[in-house]
């Protein structure tokens, strides 16, 4: 049943527990002024450079996820201007984004058992959503990425928020979201606290509110007067799609939104492009996504090592390099 945006539904009482857990989450004001200057188009890489070294951002994420380094050491102004050279201002700022969010959550010290499978999920959908976002000239790949970025998001901040009310929800539920499991759990859904970190990174209401219609399920006649929405909800599709393997979504109106994704019936052959997302797509179904720049350290199990070290010796003082070096 989809549901209204609509005051009763934004006064509920399940959005004041979404805003307060989201509040635990730590923006420096710098990325959220820098997310804010991108939606605006006017973000150059100096201007990013400024950002950079705000406490609680971590450099290595985008000269990694440029595939420049993989190393651990700090990196240099040099490899940074490399990397925003090879991804984009836009894109960089989304991976510091990411990046930030993810290491919070990894902060908090989940157990290896909730957070890796979900962070897996999560980069894989974050993975598809650039492919998709690459191949579709009016998405762009930071849209993608954000898209993709979005469905697990809040359960990941659930999980740094509420780590026991968290463990049982696992138990109970096997990790499959249910509004009413969530709500039970939690006294919040994940897609309201999704929303509401949209708009706490910086990315605007109108982010935020595509992001409550996408994942909540939410009357869908709204998307008629913002385009956002519209592509927003496309994008979440195709990801459902290709993730699954069914390789275009069954929603007609995400089909045709994005038509160079969509198949020409009794056509001989597939369009490069569409071959190489469904093969981009097949790779990640088989193994999930190999990107770990969302990691403070280069694989998922170094991090696990790093966090058993830092709950067992010095939980708020030690960085993530000095954990794993110890």
């Amino acid at each position: 049943m989809q549901r209204r945006i609509n005051d009763e539904l934004v006064n509920d009482d399940s959005w004041s527990v979404a805003l307060s857990v989201v509040r635990g989450v730590h923006i420096p004001p710098a990325l959220s002024q820098l997310l804010r200057g991108c939606q605006g188009g006017v973000v150059a890489p100096e201007d990013l450079l400024r950002v950079i070294g705000s406490k609680g951002l971590s450099p290595r994420s985008i000269v990694r996820a440029a595939q420049i380094s993989d190393h651990t050491s700090p990196v240099s102004t040099k490899e940074i201007m490399a990397a925003v050279d090879i991804l984009g201002v836009k894109a960089s700022s989304i991976i510091l984004a990411i990046n930030c969010v993810c290491e919070q959550i990894l902060s908090s010290g989940p157990a290896l058992r909730l957070w890796a499978p979900m962070f897996k999920e999560m980069m894989s959908e974050i993975e598809l959503g650039y492919h998709v976002g690459s191949s579709v000239e009016q998405l762009g790949i930071e849209q993608g990425m954000l898209v993709g970025f979005s469905r697990l998001a809040g359960v990941g901040v659930l999980l740094k928020s509420s780590p026991d009310s968290y463990e049982e929800w696992h138990a109970r539920t096997s990790f499959v979201l249910n509004p009413t499991e969530t709500l039970e759990a939690f006294g919040c859904e994940p897609y309201q606290v999704s929303s509401l970190l949209m708009q706490q990174l910086g990315l605007g209401i109108e982010v935020a509110l595509a992001t409550a219609s996408t994942l909540g399920q939410i009357d869908s006649t709204i998307i008629e007067s913002k385009p956002l929405f519209a592509t927003w909800r496309a994008t979440s599709d195709w990801i459902g799609a290709l993730r699954s393997g069914a390789w275009e979504p069954e929603s007609s109106a995400s089909r045709e939104l994005f038509w160079q994704l969509s198949t020409v019936p009794g056509a001989p052959l597939l369009p490069s492009h569409i071959s190489a997302l469904r093969d981009q797509a097949t790779a990640i179904r088989s193994g999930n996504s190999q990107w770990t720049w969302h990691l403070p350290l280069s694989t998922y199990e170094e991090t696990a090592k790093a966090m058993v070290y830092k709950r067992n010796n010095n939980p708020f003082g030690a960085s993530w390099s000095r954990s794993l070096e110890a």
